[in-house]
């Protein structure tokens, strides 16, 4: 069975500066992308998180955090103002995410409970209740790389890096790097 938030996914392109994966060394440990769309019957363009998948074995090890945390911080940086996605309410309360029904806002054919939201800006709940909705925009109105074209090699504000950000961290003797792709897996595979 086809989960219904990839209608919104289906034909378009995920947002180029905010999909990354984390490697250790040269093996991809995890992965995270997000997508356009328009939410509310303001049509407020707002991002689609999904599909988060970590390696098997690196599950409990902070790298799916790491992937949430960052993109997170990147969409801001990028002056997008909502993030959707669908998911377990409890795993994603850590990362600023609460159910999105409240304010009126509905996936249609998804359980309610489990479309969650993160407000990058604090005035755009004001005008987000509605249903979700496709994208239909041409992509480069999205700003796909707002958030990179700011960010040097080294993941700090500075000279923009066109093929992405490297931020470096060690947890649990972990070492991340996470990285922009464009395609998978041709990207992945070249990317250090």
């Amino acid at each position: 069975q086809t989960k219904v938030s990839y209608r919104y996914r289906r034909d378009i392109a995920p947002i180029d500066g905010l999909s990354l994966v984390a490697r250790e060394g040269e093996r991809l440990v995890g992965s995270i992308r997000y997508w356009p769309i328009r939410v509310g019957h303001k049509r407020l363009p707002a991002l689609l998180l999904g599909p988060l998948a970590i390696a098997p074995d690196r599950r409990g090890h902070g790298v799916g955090a790491a992937l949430i945390r960052n993109t997170i911080d990147l969409a801001a940086w990028g002056r997008h103002r909502l993030v959707l996605l669908v998911g377990d309410p409890p795993y994603y309360a850590r990362f600023g995410f609460q159910p999105a029904a409240p304010h009126g806002i509905v996936m249609p054919d998804e359980n309610g409970e489990r479309l969650l939201y993160t407000a990058l800006d604090p005035t755009v709940m004001v005008e987000a209740a509605g249903p979700v909705q496709r994208w239909t925009d041409r992509p480069s109105t999205m700003r796909p790389s707002a958030a990179g074209s700011r960010l040097g090699g080294d993941g700090v504000r500075g000279s923009g890096a066109e093929h992405g950000l490297r931020a470096r961290m060690d947890r649990r003797r972990v070492r991340v790097a996470l990285l922009f792709w464009r395609t998978w897996p041709q990207r992945a595979s070249r990317a250090r």
